[in-house]
């Protein structure tokens, strides 16, 4: 039940694509279902019968989940998510999702290799843990499409001052197999060390990421 309410207010917020700033004032993600305006549940429940008709059951969790990270982890633009087709990558076939995450990074303290920590520690592998019994989607795993910016900025009051000039936008992508969460299942490996085997790009361009470190910021900018 609880997995179905969380599924029903983070798809509210895709169908809507929610924006999370407003001026002098940032929102919070809504904390429970009665929060959500009750005019968009048949969007809704149609959009989430024709993502599980087509993709199944985990296709819908990792779509929600995705969307209520980034909402939660430091938003200040609009958020978005969509599933796209089946596509080849390194061999494998991926099931795609597209997640505007609506996050600006300081990249005079964040560089590429931090912020793909930063969303794989924040988005991803909270998303992830929600599929206790394994991946299982008609692809042999997933990729995680993430968009977002990047400029310096010295405090969130700064950026919010000026979030019309957002930065220079980048995307990072992630290709999880259904195997290498298997692994995780059987403790061969964390969550959190699963980033070095995910195949991470910027922008088209293979990079190596490793966990972040226990004292390292995983927020987007300075607080």
């Amino acid at each position: 039940m609880r997995r179905q309410i969380i599924a029903w207010f983070a798809a509210i917020a895709l169908v809507l694509s929610v924006p999370s700033i407003v001026a002098g004032e940032t929102p919070a993600p809504p904390a429970a279902l009665d929060e959500i305006p009750s005019a968009n549940r048949a969007d809704v429940t149609r959009l989430l019968r024709k993502v599980r008709q087509r993709h199944g059951e985990d296709a819908v969790v990792i779509q929600t989940n995705l969307l209520l990270n980034a909402m939660q982890k430091g938003s200040v633009l609009a958020t978005g998510v969509r599933v796209d087709p089946v596509a080849e990558a390194f061999g494998k076939r991926y099931l795609n999702f597209v997640l505007e995450t609506g996050l600006v990074f300081d990249d005079a303290t964040r560089d590429r290799a931090a912020r793909a920590q930063i969303l794989w520690a924040t988005i991803m592998e909270p998303t992830l843990a929600r599929l206790q019994d394994g991946l299982q989607v008609k692809a042999d795993g997933v990729m995680v499409r993430m968009q977002y910016y990047h400029r310096p900025y010295r405090s969130v009051g700064q950026l919010q001052a000026s979030i019309d000039r957002p930065g220079t936008p980048e995307e990072l992508r992630f290709y999880v197999l259904a195997s290498d969460l298997d692994a995780v299942g059987r403790g061969e490996v964390t969550l959190r060390a699963l980033v070095e085997r995910v195949h991470p790009t910027i922008d088209g361009i293979e990079i190596a990421v490793v966990p972040p470190g226990n004292d390292q910021p995983l927020t987007p900018g300075p607080d």
